[in-house]
């Protein structure tokens, strides 16, 4: 079976009828063609230039959006009149999870919420959360999510709020328009008193300084305190 790795900066050595896509745990994707319409799971290990084989797991993304493995001997059907996707990723046990129904299988133990939504083939106007009982958790696109623990997780796509609300001062919410703020639009929206510096605190209940022109995508929950520059509480 021939197979070529196209990229920006040669030509296709082979004309070939079946184009590959293949992603790392990056989801940084090649493409790569296939001149069969069948392929096994060693030969889309081995087209990703990954080896031993047995060190890495291969996923199909299906079209309806599920990930399922591929043993090494095992064959998967390619479709001439589209690409088709996989996955090449170093591990050896997957992690079990469903979104919206679709199940999927990941042979680390954390995701990122957007690389999930990208599974599941969800828009920028939706949000995964975590089906669980007495837990509404809605992640940010940029969270990890742990698909790794003792049981199978599962998750829904929900219509994305425009805005988040923000704690000031200990006990004051403010509702902001969902982007990026500098820290002296912040600074504007709070009312901080004139030569006071905006501090953010943590999770951990750890306040930081921001810095002048500092950009700040903010997120619920997130909360804010003010305090003049010799340090002293405002």
């Amino acid at each position: 079976m021939d197979t070529v790795l196209t990229s920006s900066h040669g030509e296709q050595a082979v004309t070939c009828s079946f184009e590959v896509q293949i992603g790392d745990a990056n989801f940084d994707f090649a493409t790569v063609a296939f001149d069969d319409a069948k392929v096994t799971g060693a030969q889309v290990c081995m087209a990703a230039g990954r080896h031993p084989v047995e060190d890495y797991v291969v996923l199909r993304h299906l079209g309806m959006g599920e990930l399922e493995s591929l043993r090494p001997t095992e064959t998967s059907d390619l479709d001439k009149n589209k690409v088709s996707r996989f996955f090449v990723i170093k591990g050896g046990d997957t992690h079990r999870f469903f979104v919206e129904g679709l199940a999927m299988e990941w042979p680390h133990d954390k995701l990122i919420a957007s690389q999930i939504k990208f599974l599941a083939g969800a828009g920028d106007d939706q949000a995964l959360s975590l089906e669980r009982p007495g837990v509404d958790q809605v992640f940010e696109d940029d969270d990890e999510v742990d698909i790794g623990g003792d049981g199978v997780e599962r998750f829904k796509l929900r219509r994305r709020k425009k805005t988040v609300t923000v704690i000031y001062g200990g006990d004051v919410e403010f509702e902001l328009e969902r982007r990026i703020y500098t820290t002296e639009e912040l600074m504007a929206v709070f009312g901080v008193p004139a030569g006071y510096k905006l501090d953010i605190i943590g999770s951990d209940g750890v306040f930081r300084e921001m810095a002048p022109g500092e950009r700040l995508k903010v997120k619920d929950g997130m909360e804010f305190a003010s305090h003049p520059p010799v340090g002293q509480s405002s």
